[in-house]
Order: structure tokens, then C-alpha cells, then sequence
């Protein structure tokens, strides 16, 4: 049972996120965040908490499908590179984070119009109290198949999780580009 937890939901306290986050979810407690999609030329910002796993392969996943996309992180440090799990997921996708380098939301250049891509919810109260709430948020797992309102933090988690959790970024950017 706690490999079946670890592997599909990272933690035990990603599972009991998860279950509160679906909750929420389906008793309209997102609502105000509905999954639109962006125009043509409106950039995507892709946020997280470190800017080492999530945010930056979706950022270079949105490139690759020709968006103009960027992303930060939340709670992160300026200049540090990807995570080297990330880096070697992603190669599996011939795409290339070797070049990334972490950008905190607080030093990021957010434009009027950008579509910021959140991916849990508890990263939008902490972006508006951060940057401001006249930005236009929508959380990334919403235009997953199956939609969910969490994509949990892979950092600290088995290698199966990770990559789970990096297919769901690659999926719900699908989403948001289709």
C-alpha cells in the first residue's frame, strides 16, 4: 500500500493534498480559476515552488508545441539549474534544460497579459501575495484528461513518482496548448 501512495502520489501528506484538493475541486471550490485557453500570442508563465522540476520542463514542453512561454518559482533562489532528474526526463522528450537557470516570481518580468499556469492550488494565494492578483491564473492539472486541480511537488520523491508526476506536467501542457 505506501508504494502504491509514494509511487502515484509521492507522500503520504501529496495523497491527503490530493484527496483535499479533488474534494474542493468538485464541490466548486476552483471555480474562479477555470481552465481557459490562452489566446494565440499571450505568453505562458509557468509557476512552481522551486523552478527546478515542474515549471521549467513544462516551460520548454510549451516552446517545443511553438508558444511563447517562461516560468519562476515561488520559493527559489536566482540562477540555480534544473533539477538533473528533470534534466534527464526531459531529454527522453528531446527536449533540453541544460541551460535553465531558476528565476524567482519576485524577479520575473510578468507582463499584463500573461496566462500564469499554476500547479497546485496553494500556489495562488502565495503568487497574488507575492506579484499582485491582476494577473489571470489557472491551475495547470485543469487541462489534464482527467482533470485535477494538483500536480504535486516531485522534489523530494521516489523516481517513480517523478516521472509520473512529469508526465502529468507534459499532459496538462498539452492541454493548455491544444
Amino acid at each position: 500500500m505506501n508504494r502504491l501512495v509514494y509511487e502515484r502520489f509521492g507522500s503520504r501528506s501529496g495523497f491527503v493534498l490530493f484527496l483535499g484538493y479533488w474534494f474542493l475541486a468538485n464541490i466548486g471550490g476552483f471555480r474562479q480559476f477555470p481552465p481557459v485557453r490562452p489566446q494565440q500570442n499571450q505568453r505562458l508563465v509557468f509557476v512552481c515552488n522551486g523552478n527546478i522540476c515542474r515549471s521549467p520542463l513544462a516551460e520548454v514542453y510549451a516552446r517545443s508545441l511553438g508558444r511563447e512561454a517562461a516560468s519562476c518559482g515561488l520559493n527559489c533562489g536566482d540562477g540555480n539549474p534544473a533539477d538533473p532528474r528533470a534534466k534527464d526526463f526531459a531529454k527522453q522528450y528531446q527536449l533540453d534544460l541544460e541551460h535553465h537557470r531558476t528565476t524567482n516570481a519576485k524577479s520575473f518580468s510578468f507582463r499584463p497579459d500573461d496566462l500564469v499556469v499554476v500547479m497546485e492550488p496553494s500556489h495562488i494565494a502565495s503568487f497574488q501575495r507575492i506579484v499582485g492578483d491582476h494577473h489571470h491564473i489557472v491551475l495547470a492539472g485543469s487541462f489534464c484528461q482527467r482533470p485535477r486541480p494538483y500536480i504535486h511537488d516531485p522534489y523530494n520523491c521516489c523516481t517513480g513518482f517523478f516521472e509520473n508526476c512529469e508526465r502529468q506536467v507534459l499532459e496538462a501542457v498539452r492541454g493548455v496548448c491544444a
